[in-house]
C-alpha cells in the first residue's frame, strides 16, 4: 500500500476505530472515552492537514475492486472540492469533542455521544473521499444513521416526545431522499455501465434516462441540504438536538447535500437543461423564505436553523449557474456557512445553557450579563450577514455574481432576475441578524449575571473564529485549489 493510498484509508479508519474503542469502554470508564476521542479526533486533524491539497496542491487517489459482483469500487480521491470540506469535517469534530469536556449531556452518555461523533466524522469523510456512486451512498449513510441518535437520545431533555418527533422527521426525510438518490444512480449505472464517477464525468452521458437520474438525484441532494421545499425536517432537528449535534448537523452534514450536487449531479446536467433553472428558482425562494422566517423566529437556535435555508440557498444558486466561479462560490460558501453558523450554535448552546432557555422575549441585554459570550454571539452574527472581511461576504457574493454571468446555454436575463432577488435576501439576512443583536444582546435592562466564557469554550470556539477572519481576508486560500480541481465538471 502507497503512502497516498494508506493516508486516504487513514482519514476514514482513525476515526472508525477511534469510535469503536470509545463504545467500547464508554459505559465503565466515560472519561476514557471522551479521551479517546480527544485523540481521535486531533489525529484526524492533523492527518487531514498534513495530506490536504489546500495545504499541499498535491491531490491523490486509490482505486480498487471492492464488491465486484456488484462493480462497486474502494474509490477516494481527495482534490480541491473535497478537501476543504474534509478539512471543515476534522475541525469542526475535534471543536465539537473538546466542548463535551465542558458541556456533559444532562441525560448523561457523554462518552457514548463522543464516540457517536467520531462514527459521524468517519461516514462524512468517507463520503467527501468516495468516487463510487455506490461507496458515497453506503457512507452517507453511515453519517446520517448516528445523528437520528444523537437527537433522539441526547437532545431536548425538557422535551423528550418533541425530540424523538424530530429525530423521527429527519430520518423519513433523509431516508427518502436516499431512496431517490440510489435509484437515480442505478439509472447511471444502466446507461454508462460504471458507477465510477470520474469515468461517468468523462463520458458526459446525456438522454432521457440521465436526465431523470439527475432529477432523483437531484431530488435527493435538495433533502440533504436542504432547499425549500423539503426543508421541513432542519428547524426542528435544530431546535432539539444537542449543542454539538446542531453544530455537526449544521458545519457537517448539510454539506454532504451541497458536495453532492457538485460532485455527483453536476455531471449528469447539461449546460442548457431546464432543471438548472428549477433549482436556482428553488434555491431563491430558500434565501427569500428562510429569511422571512428568521424575522418571525422566536427561539434562538430555530432562528439560526432557518438561517441555514437561506444561506445553502446561496450554494445551490452558485451550483445551478453552471461556471466555474459558480464551483468555486459553492466550495467557498460551504466552508463559510460551516465555520460561522457552527459558531453560532456554539454560542447559542452556551447562552441555553446558562439560562435554560433559547426564548428570545427572556433573553435581554447579554452584553452586560455575559459580554464575552455576546461578542462571541454578536461577531458570528455579524460574519454571518456578510460583512465585508469576514467569510461571509465572500460566499454570498461570489454566489449573486455567478448568477449575474452563468452559462451562456442558460436564459441569462432570467439568472439576473434571479441574482436581484438573492441580494433582496442579503439585506434581509442583515435585517433579522440586526434585530436579534438589537433584542437580545442591547438594553438597560439586562438578563441576570451568569458565568461568562470558560476557558474550554474559549478553546473550542477560537479556531472558527480565526478562521472565518482568515478567509474572509485571503479568499484565495479556498478558491485556488477549487479551481484546479474542477476540470470536467462543467462542460
Amino acid at each position: 500500500m502507497t503512502w497516498t493510498e494508506l493516508s486516504l484509508n487513514g482519514f476514514i479508519a482513525v476515526p472508525f476505530a477511534t469510535a469503536l474503542l470509545g463504545f467500547a469502554v464508554a459505559r465503565r470508564r466515560e472519561g476514557l472515552a471522551v479521551g479517546l476521542a480527544m485523540v481521535g479526533s486531533l489525529a484526524t486533524l492533523a492527518w487531514t492537514v498534513e495530506r490536504n491539497p489546500v495545504v499541499h496542491r498535491a491531490p491523490g487517489s486509490t482505486d480498487q475492486v471492492w464488491i465486484k459482483s456488484l462493480d462497486v469500487h474502494w474509490h477516494l480521491a481527495i482534490d480541491g472540492i473535497s478537501g476543504p470540506l474534509i478539512l471543515l469535517t476534522s475541525l469542526t469534530t475535534f471543536c465539537c469533542v473538546l466542548s463535551l469536556v465542558r458541556h456533559a449531556p444532562a441525560c448523561g452518555g457523554r462518552g457514548q455521544l463522543a464516540a457517536l461523533l467520531m462514527l459521524i466524522e468517519s461516514g462524512t469523510i468517507g463520503a467527501f473521499l468516495a468516487q463510487d456512486l455506490v461507496l458515497f451512498f453506503l457512507f452517507f449513510e453511515v453519517a446520517l444513521i448516528p445523528m437520528w441518535f444523537a437527537i433522539s437520545i441526547w437532545g431536548d431533555e425538557h422535551d423528550p416526545v418533541g425530540r424523538r418527533r424530530a429525530a423521527n422527521r429527519f430520518l423519513v426525510f433523509t431516508v427518502l431522499g436516499s431512496a431517490f438518490m440510489i435509484v437515480g444512480f442505478v439509472l447511471v449505472h444502466s446507461v454508462t455501465g460504471t458507477f465510477d464517477i470520474s469515468a461517468i464525468t468523462a463520458a458526459a452521458p446525456g438522454g432521457d434516462t440521465i436526465t431523470l437520474a439527475a432529477v432523483l438525484t437531484g431530488i435527493g441532494f435538495a433533502v440533504k441540504t436542504p432547499i425549500v421545499p423539503v426543508h421541513v425536517w432542519l428547524p426542528d432537528a435544530h431546535a432539539k438536538a444537542p449543542t454539538v449535534g446542531s453544530v455537526i448537523l449544521a458545519a457537517v452534514l448539510l454539506k454532504l447535500g451541497t458536495y453532492g450536487f457538485i460532485r455527483f449531479w453536476l455531471p449528469l446536467v447539461e449546460p442548457d437543461s431546464a432543471l438548472l433553472l428549477v433549482f436556482a428558482a428553488l434555491a431563491v425562494v430558500g434565501i427569500v423564505y428562510g429569511a422571512l422566517a428568521c424575522l418571525a423566529q422566536t427561539e434562538l437556535k430555530r432562528l439560526i436553523a432557518y438561517s441555514s435555508v437561506g444561506h445553502m440557498g446561496f450554494v445551490v444558486l452558485a451550483v445551478a449557474t453552471y461556471t466555474a466561479v459558480g464551483v468555486q462560490a459553492a466550495v467557498y460558501a460551504s466552508v463559510a456557512h460551516g465555520l460561522i453558523t457552527g459558531l453560532l450554535f456554539f454560542a447559542a448552546g452556551a447562552i441555553k445553557d446558562r439560562y435554560g432557555t433559547g426564548d428570545l422575549a427572556e433573553l435581554k441585554a447579554l452584553y452586560g450579563a455575559v459580554p464575552r459570550l455576546a461578542g462571541v454571539m454578536a461577531f458570528a452574527a455579524i460574519a454571518s450577514l456578510g460583512l465585508p472581511g469576514l467569510a461571509g461576504f465572500w460566499g454570498e457574493m461570489l454566489a449573486i455574481r455567478s448568477a449575474l454571468y452563468p452559462n451562456s446555454a442558460l436564459p441569462h436575463d432570467t439568472f439576473v432576475v434571479l441574482s436581484v432577488i438573492a441580494a433582496l435576501g442579503v439585506i434581509l439576512t442583515s435585517a433579522y441578524f440586526l434585530k436579534l443583536m438589537r433584542g437580545m444582546l442591547q438594553g438597560a435592562d439586562p438578563s441576570p449575571a451568569k458565568v461568562d466564557l470558560h476557558w474550554l469554550e474559549w478553546a473550542a470556539w477560537s479556531p472558527l473564529i480565526l478562521l472565518t477572519v482568515v478567509l474572509g481576508v485571503a479568499p484565495g486560500l479556498l478558491l485556488q485549489p477549487t479551481a484546479q480541481s474542477m476540470m470536467g465538471l462543467i462542460r
